[in-house]
């Protein structure tokens, strides 16, 4: 049984004529005879009464008739939600991203995105990388903006920069006077580190493990505002994202980390599964265009220009 079928036993019903049916179909009569008939084979029996010149239901047909609308209905509904989830400009789009990103990086780009697609529902969420790989896997979000590597064989992965990671220091701090720092010097200092969760919280405790020394916590946090005011109130030191460290007052300070020097990629990230859906794969082309060059205008108008001073100053 297929959709056709049920277009045209429900015409034939309506109309009643062999004829009509098949002009309002658009088929050959034989061509719509044939079908009924493989319909009433299926079923097991006789659909319609053929003596005189109307075609009537027979009992059989009048049973089958309401689960037949039904199901011709329930088909043209299926066709209507499945063709508004193939247009670009419909449907709902669920971000998660990094806290950084979603404050500063991706508001302009949501903005251009509405534009474009004024019908679309836009939810940004924002979470560690390490939650936001199992939400993304657990097919809570349709994309996420994290910090990679991502090693997954369901999703598919975008670099889209990468990222120098600094200290952010109290003004009155030591270290504070200089541009530059090794990370032998800070992780000497009681640190401001993000929760459990965070692939930031890891990837520290990995960079001060490398260089043989450990971490000392003084405070888990999971919002950027926060880690300023921790630092700001000389309960530790912190080692952020360049692009969280903007537009800082002067009781706070910044210093480029060397020996090593740390830096994160940020990628974007789909599921297998979807990222072809029409609405999910203009956002993400989007994205993939616009973020880097959003990041990079972004740390050339703060930090980056506050650090080159910083570095013409000591030089």
């Amino acid at each position: 049984m297929d959709s056709k079928q049920l277009q045209y036993f429900l015409t034939l019903n309506g109309c009643g004529s062999f004829r009509l049916a098949a002009e309002q179909c658009g088929v050959s009569q034989p061509g719509l005879s044939k079908q009924i008939m493989a319909l009433e084979s299926e079923l097991g029996g006789p659909l319609f009464n053929r003596t005189g010149r109307r075609a009537t239901l027979t009992p059989l047909g009048e049973c089958f008739l309401p689960y037949a609308r039904r199901a011709h209905r329930d088909l043209e509904q299926a066709r209507e939600a499945i063709g508004e989830l193939l247009r670009p400009d419909r449907g709902e789009i669920c971000i998660a991203g990094l806290h950084s990103v979603n404050t500063y990086l991706l508001p302009s780009i949501l903005a251009v995105f509405r534009e474009r697609y004024p019908d679309t529902q836009l939810r940004l969420t924002s979470l560690g990388s390490e939650r936001i790989t199992k939400v993304l896997l657990d097919r809570l979000v349709d994309m996420a903006v994290l910090m990679g590597p991502i090693h997954s064989p369901e999703l598919v992965s975008t670099p889209l920069y990468e990222e120098e990671l600094v200290a952010l220091l109290p003004g009155r701090h030591p270290l504070a006077r200089r541009a530059r720092v090794r990370l032998q010097e800070v992780a000497a200092y009681p640190q401001v580190v993000f929760r459990e969760g965070y692939a930031m919280r890891t990837a520290l405790i990995q960079h001060f493990r490398a260089i043989g020394v450990s971490i000392e916590v003084a405070v888990e946090l999971n919002t950027l505002e926060a880690f300023k005011e921790m630092v700001r109130q000389g309960v530790g030191v912190a080692i952020l994202p360049l692009c969280a460290v903007q537009n800082l007052n002067s009781d706070l300070a910044i210093a480029r980390i060397e020996e090593p020097r740390l830096s994160r990629t940020v990628e974007l990230v789909c599921r297998k599964d979807n990222y072809q859906v029409p609405v999910v794969a203009a956002f993400r082309q989007l994205v993939a265009e616009h973020l880097p060059a959003a990041f990079e205008r972004w740390v050339r108008a703060g930090a980056e220009s506050w650090l080159a001073e910083r570095s013409a100053l000591a030089g």
